[in-house]
């Protein structure tokens, strides 16, 4: 019986090591990162007749709701980023930005954000039934939803209507920091036209 003893060649040895280091190194994923929605500032300051509110539910189309951010390409074809994501739910961020610009605005000190139950008698709930919220990298970012303003008298609707804004992002910044701004300032005139309507109906008549 013969017997055969391999040896390997050092310098073949380290060639191989380097090798499966450097793939490896290739095979890894892209490290994700987060994105937070952030309140508009006000551009002026409004008396907000102590209004007690509660906001949401808010709907998204189904290809909207999800953590991954969604950016436009075509009419036809959008990209689901796995690595760029919202922090939190669209709805949840959505919702929490627009509260902090609702009581920034009309000062109020009692604001409920879906799904949260209000621990006060609201004045008015506000709903919201969003069709397009998306943006493109480097040129802008559309909002268009229809909103609801219910009273607390069995659940009336005492205001209605749609709301369209699109941001631009200056600068062609097509990073997705810039497109996170553009939805933040999006929802910031979303909320500098509910604060005028609020204003407009005022406290509600006790029954």
């Amino acid at each position: 019986m013969i017997n055969f003893k391999a040896t390997l060649n050092p310098v073949r040895l380290a060639a191989i090591v380097l090798c499966a280091v450097v793939l490896t190194g290739c095979g890894r994923s892209p490290a994700v990162k987060f994105y937070t929605l952030s309140p508009a500032p006000v551009v002026a300051e409004q008396a907000g007749a102590d209004l007690a509110l509660a906001i949401g539910p808010a709907e998204f189309p189904r290809y909207l709701n999800r953590k991954q951010i969604v950016t436009r390409l075509s009419e036809s074809q959008i990209r689901v980023d796995e690595y760029n994501v919202w922090s939190a739910s669209l709805e949840s961020a959505f919702l929490a930005v627009l509260g902090d610009n609702l009581t920034s605005r009309l000062g109020t000190k009692n604001l409920a954000k879906y799904p949260a139950e209000p621990a006060f008698a609201a004045d008015y709930r506000i709903l919201f039934d969003i069709t397009e919220f998306e943006g493109v990298l480097g040129q802008r970012v559309t909002l268009k939803t229809r909103w609801t303003i219910v009273g607390p008298m069995r659940g009336e609707v005492v205001a209605s209507g749609l709301f369209e804004d699109t941001q631009t992002i200056d600068g062609d910044d097509k990073s997705y920091d810039a497109l996170a701004l553009a939805y933040s300032a999006a929802i910031g005139k979303l909320s500098d036209a509910l604060s005028a309507q609020l204003l407009e109906l005022g406290k509600p008549a006790a029954e």
